[in-house]
């Protein structure tokens, strides 16, 4: 990571975070409550164009991308919180000071807020921009936000610490490599690597599962460990959904518990090609390339691919410190570089899992560890 915008403050900022709950999917909003839908004049587009009128105490480095100084509300998250590109998470807003920083976002940053990414030893420089895509005030509950990222920034300064933070930021734009026959070999790679670990990690649950009980060693055990323990923190992840349903509401997000029970059962694959396709969607850098040739990705379906290789864990903190990492890249090459990287150590990781149960021969292709 570049660097840690270091400030006094940082115990604070740990402990503003109990000012709202923040969720794992998106709201369920319901038509009694006024709601705010994004459209083209209300978001990172409209946030692009506003002048801004602040001030630095020093001069803007290379480091801060060359954009012109911008501001924004930041809201405090752990960094194993940090979003990507595309992704969304809901929050409830219900202590005052976030309230405020709510209002401050809609009414003078074109719904634009920063995920302040905490670190040992204070924010994180390089922050998620999010567009506030959807909200719901609902009386005694607070405010129900829905938060897409849609870019990244540099902090710069630290403006605004009481009620709630506000910095000073340049937008980050990747850097494109003059070739990129490169970039789209490393993207070649990481597909592979995404269609191998889908397929071995099927090929594994199958073999598993006709071998069922007659193995109790203790290796085995220490598996299943870790399968309860991620089975666990998937159910208080749905518990905690379930926390934002009214109750006179709970019969009409049956289908919807269905589509998430079906998305939590979808492979690494299904959600690979999920998060390109958003990541895609949201990307509106509008890169420009001059020798690009015939068949090759766009820089856009590269880019895409980039954070989508980052997306594929059913539970993301897993790969915190890689999405991190990758967040704070503004290099194209480099993050698919890092993405071929990551997806090779959970390709060796699975490689010993398939050893350690066992599954040879009959039971697992060998090819497919090669």
């Amino acid at each position: 990571m570049k660097a840690i915008l270091a400030i006094s403050l940082a115990l604070t900022f740990i402990d503003c975070t109990n000012g709202f709950i923040a969720g794992r999917r998106k709201a369920r909003h319901h038509q009694q409550h006024s709601l705010l839908r994004r459209h083209h004049l209300f978001g990172i587009a409209e946030w692009r164009d506003t002048d801004f009128d602040v001030a630095i105490s020093r001069p803007l480095g290379a480091e801060q991308g060359g954009g012109l100084p911008k501001s924004v509300c930041l809201l405090p998250f752990a960094h194993e919180e940090v979003l990507l590109q595309g992704e969304t998470k809901q929050l409830r807003l219900y202590e005052d000071r976030f309230i405020k920083l709510f209002d401050d976002a809609i009414q003078n940053h074109s719904g634009v807020v920063a995920m302040g990414l905490l670190a040992n030893a204070g924010i994180i420089q390089t922050v998620p921009l999010c567009e506030i895509e959807s909200y719901a005030r609902m009386d005694g509950f607070g405010i129900f936000v829905t938060i897409r990222c849609v870019g990244r920034a540099q902090l710069v300064e630290i403006k605004q610490t009481d009620p709630y933070l506000k910095a000073v930021c340049t937008e980050l734009s990747d850097k494109l490599p003059p070739n990129m026959d490169l970039p789209n070999l490393l993207a070649s790679n990481i597909e592979e690597l995404s269609l191998w670990l889908t397929s071995s990690e099927r090929r594994l649950d199958q073999a598993r599962g006709e071998k069922g009980s007659s193995q109790t060693n203790g290796d085995e055990e220490d598996d299943d460990e870790e399968d309860a323990e991620m089975q666990r923190r998937i159910n208080i992840a749905k518990l905690e959904d379930r926390f934002y349903s009214e109750p006179s509401s709970i019969e009409d997000d049956e289908d919807d518990d269905d589509d998430e029970a079906d998305d939590a059962e979808s492979d690494r694959l299904q959600r690979f090609r999920t998060a390109y396709q958003v990541a895609l969607e949201t990307d509106t850098q509008g890169y420009q390339l001059s020798n690009q040739n015939a068949g090759d990705r766009t820089p856009q379906e590269l880019t895409a691919i980039g954070w989508a290789a980052f997306c594929t864990e059913i539970l993301p903190e897993q790969d915190a410190m890689f999405r991190v990492q990758a967040l704070d890249m503004d290099n194209l090459f480099d993050r698919l570089k890092l993405a071929v990287i990551m997806l090779r150590e959970k390709k060796k990781k699975l490689v010993m899992q398939i050893e350690k149960a066992g599954l040879k021969g009959s039971d697992f292709d060998e090819d497919a560890c090669a």
